[in-house]
């Protein structure tokens, strides 16, 4: 899978910045998500990115009045990147959990998205349940995800393949390198809906243990302006309908104030 670092063009800047700005608002902010759709993605034949957080980051820098650039990078290298300062935002399906946020601060909720999901090979007919019914067969997980980590918390696993995109743990069921992927709910069943989970399928049996998850935006620790732009800008677009209309845009239609 080709990771792609090619940026979108700033956006138009609506308020000056001036000489007394923070650094970190004297030049383009760097935002950075996943390349997975729906949420950012290389548009065929153009150097152009697409999809829901590419659209929200635009909006949030107009009412913010930011100048930004978005870049796609391997999920597990979001959060060493921001603090780092090699980028200035994550804005992406990134779910807000405690260890995260020992390591970044995160935006108000952006989104609750469904549970994990469990994908198999279509001909496998197993009505898997819990996870515990999957400890004796090769399973694949996404490196840095919430998945991993859940994973790793119920332990016990004879097998477990970890690979830097969704979309190759889910290569890895249908090449038969392993037995089931356990991958974000809404990425999964998006692809389901867009007919990229050829000759698979996901275990409607499967009971998640989760909590729903919370995704939010994620800044460094102690940029409290930068976050409360955010905030405030998030609130706003929230209350006028543009979250909801962006991500109604990439057909995410269950979007709902977040919890």
């Amino acid at each position: 899978m080709n990771q792609f670092g090619k940026k979108i063009g700033a956006v138009v800047v609506l308020g000056a910045i001036g000489c007394s700005a923070p650094a970190w608002a004297q030049q383009p902010l760097k935002f950075a998500g996943q390349n997975v759709s729906p949420w950012a993605v290389k548009e065929k034949n153009s150097a152009a990115l697409s999809g829901i957080f590419v659209d929200l980051t635009n909006a949030l820098a107009k009412d913010a009045g930011l100048s930004v650039q978005y870049q796609l990078m391997t999920f597990a290298d979001l959060i060493p990147a921001l603090t780092s300062g090699k980028i200035d935002v994550i804005a992406t399906e990134m779910a807000i959990t405690p260890a995260r946020a020992g390591q970044v601060d995160f935006s108000n909720p952006v989104y609750n998205p469904p549970k994990e999901a469990v994908v198999v090979a279509a001909n496998d007919r197993t009505d898997y349940r819990t996870l515990a019914d999957l400890k004796n067969v090769p399973v694949a997980v996404q490196k840095g995800s919430i998945q991993f980590a859940l994973l790793q918390q119920t332990g016990g696993f004879t097998e477990m393949k970890v690979y830097d995109t969704v979309q190759e743990t889910w290569s890895a069921v249908a090449s038969g390198q392993v037995k089931a992927a356990v991958t974000p709910g809404v990425d999964t069943m998006f692809a389901a809906k867009e007919g990229e989970l050829t000759n698979l399928r996901i275990v409607n049996s499967y009971q998640s243990p989760s909590p729903t998850p919370r995704v939010g935006i994620a800044v460094r620790k102690q940029n409290s302006e930068l976050l409360g732009k955010i905030n405030r800008s998030l609130a706003k677009l929230e209350a006028d309908g543009t979250v909801k209309a962006i991500f109604a845009k990439y057909g995410i239609d269950d979007w709902a104030l977040p919890k």
